[in-house]
């Protein structure tokens, strides 16, 4: 779990534009070496797009995808986290649901699950797959950490630079193109806050929606059905 860009970026060392799409806000921001150490991330394109109760999230997810990939290509979606824990199965039920629905010959998925459970890095595993398949793109998904409570389940984050799995809790290695060699896109919404941004003073732990199964659920399903309108040839793709 990483933390999200606009936030790290609030800092004024990295500059962008807002401007409302279907409902949600769009903060594009693209970071050269410079500025992207200045936060502490990777240089890349970075859109956060923030819906609310009556933005259309589909729409605005699927053309957050469309300023970073390029149709009729194909794609590996990875599912990252864990998918028994409610806030850290996005990238798990992103998978599912695409497996449900279809997905046409462009686009394959995979789960490598976390390596508490494995015993197996997850980057690695990856690596592996992307080598042996050879997409286009690999969209990994990811659960990402806020800290501010009224982004929790409601911010989709995009990048082209890298993913950092466990990133927000303090663990994990990077996943980009340079290691996948491909291109790379990440994808995440954020379920968990630690206390100390939560209460706004010193705390231990962290926190997450009292409803983040449902809100996982829901951002999954927006996810997915974005991916297969964007890279998917089967029109017929039954809707979940």
């Amino acid at each position: 779990m990483d933390n999200l860009i606009i936030e790290a970026a609030d800092c004024g060392a990295v500059k962008g534009r807002s401007f409302e799409k279907f409902g949600a806000i769009f903060d594009v921001r693209k970071l050269g070496e410079r500025q992207a150490r200045a936060v502490g991330r990777k240089a890349g394109n970075y859109i956060t797009v923030q819906t609310n109760d009556k933005a259309d999230e589909e729409r605005a997810v699927k053309y957050a995808f469309s300023a970073l990939t390029k149709r009729n290509k194909r794609v590996l979606v990875v599912g990252m986290g864990n998918g028994d824990v409610a806030a850290d199965a996005l990238g798990k039920k992103v998978v599912e649901y695409l497996k449900k629905m279809g997905t046409g010959d462009k686009i394959s998925v995979f789960a490598p699950d976390v390596g508490a459970l494995t015993n197996l890095d997850s980057v690695r595993l990856v690596k592996a797959v992307a080598q042996e398949f050879s997409p286009d793109y690999v969209i990994a998904v990811d659960a990402l950490a806020t800290a501010k409570p009224e982004r929790l389940g409601s911010c989709f984050q995009f990048t082209d630079s890298s993913l950092s799995p466990g990133g927000g809790v303090g663990k994990g290695g990077y996943m980009d193109s340079a290691v996948l060699k491909t291109r790379f896109i990440a994808v995440g919404v954020p379920f968990i806050i630690s206390a100390c941004d939560l209460c706004g003073y010193s705390a231990d732990g962290h926190y997450v929606p009292y409803n983040v199964d449902e809100t996982a659920d829901r951002c999954a399903k927006v996810i997915a059905k974005a991916v297969l309108s964007r890279f998917s040839r089967n029109k017929s793709a039954p809707r979940a």
